[in-house]
């Protein structure tokens, strides 16, 4: 008898002892979750801060800049005038128009154009001459290299280059430029408007 009750006593303590270390085990996980959430939450905190200082450093994208400098540098020396027109997020004709000394005329079309593709044609040397004395006319070669107001998205680009005696202008005009500038820009559309275009083999 005396070993049955000294065997449930010893069974009893066990079950105490395991009880007791469960309950500690609960709490320590506990406490280590509890810990793990307030360091994720010191980490998110710290994460938005950053973002938010991160932002305020951040330049806004100069897309009239870019454009400029990217054109002034990859035009062809024996261009005479270049036309180009960039893309936005809606149906924006996307094409480039380069005419060269020689009178010989590439037209890129990329996207909502009446033509796509790569197509050339020629003009005479009084067309391009007519194309630069019209630029001095609507006052392009005294105007700014580019008119474009950096917080304003979702806007297309057309970027004119003519060459004169002084060498080659270039003029982004992406937002606000001036109404001599647009009136220049139709003009140069529509004076190759009605040229015969004959589509360039792909290499």
């Amino acid at each position: 008898m005396k070993t049955i009750i000294y065997l449930f006593t010893i069974v009893l303590a066990l079950n105490a002892c395991k009880g007791k270390k469960e309950v500690m085990a609960k709490k320590e996980e506990a406490k280590t979750e509890a810990t793990q959430a307030e360091k994720q939450e010191m980490t998110d905190t710290e994460r938005e801060a950053a973002i938010v200082e991160q932002m305020k450093n951040e330049k806004l994208p100069n897309e009239g800049e870019d454009y400029y400098n990217m054109v002034s540098k990859e035009i062809p020396s024996n261009a005479a005038a270049r036309i180009q027109r960039t893309a936005c997020f809606g149906r924006c004709p996307i094409y480039t128009l380069t005419v060269f000394e020689g009178g010989r005329v590439e037209y890129f079309g990329k996207k909502f154009t009446p033509r796509e593709g790569r197509f050339e044609s020629t003009i005479s040397p009084e067309v391009i001459e007519k194309l630069i004395t019209e630029a001095g006319t609507y006052g392009f070669f005294e105007l700014n290299n580019v008119y474009d107001k950096q917080a304003i998205t979702d806007l297309p680009s057309t970027i004119t280059s003519v060459k004169n005696a002084e060498g080659m202008k270039t003029v982004v005009n992406r937002f606000n430029g001036p109404e001599t500038l647009r009136g220049f820009e139709q003009y140069f559309d529509n004076l190759f408007n009605e040229l015969e275009w004959n589509e360039m083999e792909t290499k």
